[in-house]
């Protein structure tokens, strides 16, 4: 059994959680996370901190390593609501669908309030190409919250995917000028831009398409290589393979062979990359 932490000891692991929280704020994880893991080392059974340090993980694109950070804090906080979520979001990253659902589901059942989790489970399910089961799910999410953008970005898609544009149609333009709305006030919005240009992209409009496109990989900077925005996940190589998209579709085909080898070159065991690769022939 670990010895009870002493006040001093719990004082001094909070100072170093209120200063990682303080660097994650400004954008600076390396400095979070070293934070965090100072917390940890003066108080290993801190869930919040093994929490905090997912949640940073996460931002860096370190989701193993996020995932087993919020498996420790749930052994230690097993009921909490916030950290099962967590996981279960974590897991659906990694590709382990069936462990995300049913954290999702547990999450669910703790908190039935915490109504975008149903837009997460739509999520996995549109990815296991389970569509009749996304939809259902990702129109429980909008009924319950029709400002939930990750529920109408993804419904989008999955009515996209069922050939229903109307409805596919409805939804990117919202998704559309709600981050042109948030653009307005922040101008270098890498994320804005790129969802933007997704869904131009899906709804056929290749020249604002690109447009986005071209800026979100300008606006990107060296120190986020993931990108999180509304529950949803892209990396920089995400980001170059959309433009590479786009562009070849217009018919620059240089430009878009440049943007898919950095795609590539970035993370060169995504499948995603290579199927795209030969569907473009380059």
């Amino acid at each position: 059994m670990v010895a009870p932490i002493s006040i001093e000891d719990r004082d001094r692991a909070n100072q170093h959680l209120d200063r990682s929280i303080s660097f994650s704020m400004c954008g600076k994880m390396d400095q979070a996370i070293d934070e965090i893991k100072k917390a940890i080392s003066i108080d290993p059974e801190f869930a919040q901190a093994h929490n905090k340090l997912g949640d940073y993980q996460m931002k860096k694109g370190m989701v193993k390593e996020a995932a087993a950070a919020y498996t420790k804090s749930l052994e230690l906080d097993p009921n909490n609501q916030n950290t099962t979520f967590d996981l279960g979001c974590s897991l659906a990253h990694l590709g382990r669908h069936e462990e995300a659902l049913e954290y999702l589901r547990k999450a669910l059942d703790l908190k039935p309030t915490h109504t975008e989790i149903y837009g997460h489970i739509g999520r996995i399910m549109m990815m296991r190409g389970e569509l009749e089961s996304a939809i259902s799910n990702l129109e429980n999410a909008l009924a319950a919250n029709a400002d939930d953008i990750m529920a109408s970005f993804t419904l989008a898609c999955a009515y996209h995917m069922t050939g229903n544009s109307d409805k596919s149609t409805r939804l990117f333009n919202k998704v559309i000028d709600r981050y042109k709305e948030l653009m307005s006030v922040k101008k270098r919005f890498a994320e804005g831009h790129y969802y933007v240009g997704r869904s131009y992209f899906f709804m056929g409009n290749l020249a604002e398409a690109v447009k986005y496109l071209e800026k979100a990989v300008e606006y990107d900077t060296e120190d986020v290589d993931y990108h999180y925005s509304f529950g949803m996940l892209y990396s920089d190589a995400d980001a170059f393979c959309s433009l590479a998209e786009v562009q070849h579709a217009l018919g620059n085909y240089s430009d878009a062979r440049t943007n898919l080898e950095k795609a590539i070159k970035l993370n060169p065991d995504n499948p995603h990359f290579s199927k795209v690769k030969s569907q473009l022939g380059i």
